[in-house]
């Protein structure tokens, strides 16, 4: 069999001898922080190495709580030492890339004059409560002003809040598969279960 001509790549006109210099963008931190009233929120989204480093270099949290953070899969915890709280908690979130719910992943260390949080995805209820502090002086000091303990507090609540609806529609699926049941249709009651279970 012959061999295939080798295509000529195109390169942009320029000057014979002329360097092109690639720079890479120096990785920075993605660290968003609020502060007022004696209270501090970092949001870190996604975290990354770069991240951890930031993390490392302005908090001393035990080397395995960075572990779990960083971790794919940490069980939802909460740690207690004696300048701070490390909670995991898991919400539903649903990716429509494939159609299902997947457990998100929040890691929150509380301290007395801190919260930081870390969603390992965009986690909309956080996004949305830390853009209302931000932007809205008098929310803000409301939220902070009594403290770290209430600003978990809402955070949580507000994640619990926006998982309703998702649970809620896992609930009708799964009265229609005990209708199902209870009528004898039994090839769709394995596929319903099956898809059911996958979300």
């Amino acid at each position: 069999m012959p061999s295939l001509p080798k295509p000529r790549l195109r390169r942009a006109a320029r000057a014979r001898g002329a360097v092109v210099p690639f720079a890479p963008e120096p990785e920075t931190p993605r660290v968003e922080i609020i502060e007022a009233t004696g209270l501090r929120w970092i949001n870190i989204e996604r975290p990354r190495a770069i991240d951890r480093a930031w993390l490392e270099e302005h908090f001393d949290f035990h080397p395995l709580d960075y572990e779990d953070v960083f971790s794919r899969n940490q069980r939802p915890k909460v740690d207690e030492y004696d300048d701070y709280l490390f909670v995991v908690l898991h919400f539903p979130a649903f990716d429509k890339a494939v159609g299902r719910l997947n457990a998100a992943e929040l890691d929150i260390f509380v301290g007395p004059d801190f919260v930081v949080t870390l969603p390992n995805e965009a986690m909309a209820p956080v996004e949305y409560l830390f853009e209302r502090c931000k932007t809205r002086e008098e929310f803000r000091d409301q939220i902070f002003s009594k403290g770290p303990g209430y600003l978990l507090y809402k955070v949580v609540d507000d994640c619990v809040d926006a998982s309703f609806p998702m649970l809620g529609k896992m609930g009708h699926k799964l009265e229609g598969i005990e209708e199902d049941i209870f009528e004898g249709r039994n090839k769709e009651i394995v596929r319903d279960i099956s898809n059911v279970k996958q979300e």
